[in-house]
């Protein structure tokens, strides 16, 4: 994209037929989010958006032609609204400010996490120094055992209680309308690398509502997640003879790893085996950094119970700073780890390259921007 070109803005019917269709929708939910007239759904089956209105077409809406503009794979429009410069070629990961191994210091909160309980740890003292008054996460579902869910937490028991990792996909931004209905006005969300790309939208699009309620973005550094039938039913209940109430907690460290609540069995079963149930949205998903996020978190780690962890802005750079001077957290450079840094370029760099690089023109959304910072036209 060259200096001073403007970004082509659309509407419903162009992100369904360049995002949605196509599949390059990661299912996020930004554009839900975002709609000013409250016309579109999610359909957990495919992980995508429709419109609900019935007196429009599928494809189309009455309502006029700008309001649901709104795609996180607007690449370099997210850098630039974040950061004020596109990533250049040697930063692999992203812009950033530090990389840092960070470990939460009261014991409780790093038994809940899933590697060094930063996220938690954040969450807590955002809602008890009066950051912000919620936060937008995901837990496991009631109904459907092991599958993820949005939800709103308020209290450091929800924290606790909706910490650590799910391998199935909930689309986090959909926690909004319920965050609304609760009069919670200062936000935190936390999402993988997807949603965190809502952090550049937002204000690179101008959607003052959101942009104001959003106090921080917390990005999970993400390679894939797995449909809920093929992953968790067919494969772990179904083929291996785990039931699902018996799995105590889930990762994907090299292999996808479960523990048994029973047995207190690891189970390792190799990636590849559970390839065929990747997620649609993840496989053209070039982002594995979580590249728009204030702080970027992941548990690459090669030792236990630390979190790899990317601070990108200054409002990042200011929160990790409160909780290391109030003594929430303990923090080591991450030079201490090169393994773990070197490990998260080199999946950032591989991930990239799932961008279509045969992409036409005519494929890329309005204001979509490729990794490699050319935009499609219309």
């Amino acid at each position: 994209m060259s200096e001073g070109e403007e970004l082509a803005y659309g509407q419903w019917k162009e992100l369904y037929h360049e995002v949605v269709s196509t599949n390059l929708c990661t299912g996020c939910a930004a554009c839900i989010m975002a709609c000013p007239r409250d016309v579109l759904n999610y359909e957990q089956a495919s992980y995508h958006p429709f419109n609900v209105e019935d007196s429009t077409p599928f494809d189309d809406c009455i309502h006029g032609q700008r309001g649901c503009d709104i795609c996180t794979k607007a690449w370099v429009e997210c850098d630039e609204a974040l950061f004020g410069r596109p990533r250049t070629e040697d930063e692999v990961f992203g812009v950033y400010r530090d990389v840092l191994l960070v470990r939460a210091n009261e014991e409780a909160i790093h038994e809940a996490g899933q590697d060094g309980g930063l996220v938690s740890a954040l969450l807590i003292w955002g809602l008890e120094h009066g950051k912000i008054d919620g936060a937008l996460v995901s837990k496991v579902s009631e109904e459907r055992i092991w599958d993820a869910e949005p939800c709103v937490v308020t209290t450091r028991e929800e924290v606790l209680a909706t910490a650590g990792s799910r391998y199935t996909y909930a689309a986090n931004p959909l926690a909004m309308k319920e965050a609304e209905k609760r009069g919670l006005r200062n936000l935190a969300l936390v999402g993988m690398s997807c949603q965190a790309s809502i952090n550049g939208t937002l204000s690179a699009r101008n959607v003052a509502k959101y942009r104001r309620r959003i106090g921080i973005v917390i990005g999970l550094l993400c390679s894939k997640s797995f449909t809920y039938e093929g992953a968790m039913v067919g494969k772990i209940q179904n083929e291996l003879g785990i039931p699902l109430t018996d799995v105590a907690k889930v990762n994907v460290k090299g292999k996808f790893l479960l523990w048994r609540r029973s047995t207190g069995e690891q189970v390792d079963i190799p990636l590849k085996e559970m390839h065929a149930f990747t997620r649609e949205g993840c496989k053209l998903c070039p982002d594995f950094a979580a590249e728009h996020a204030d702080i970027s978190t992941g548990g690459l780690g090669q030792s236990d119970g630390w979190t790899l962890t990317v601070v990108r802005t200054e409002r990042g750079s200011e929160w990790m700073k409160e909780l290391a001077d109030a003594g929430w957290i303990s923090v080591r450079p991450g030079s201490e780890d090169p393994a773990a840094v070197a490990l998260m370029g080199k999946l950032a760099a591989k991930q990239r390259k799932r961008w279509p690089g045969d992409l036409a023109p005519e494929r890329s959304a309005p204001g979509m921007v490729a990794p490699d910072g050319t935009a499609g036209t219309k």
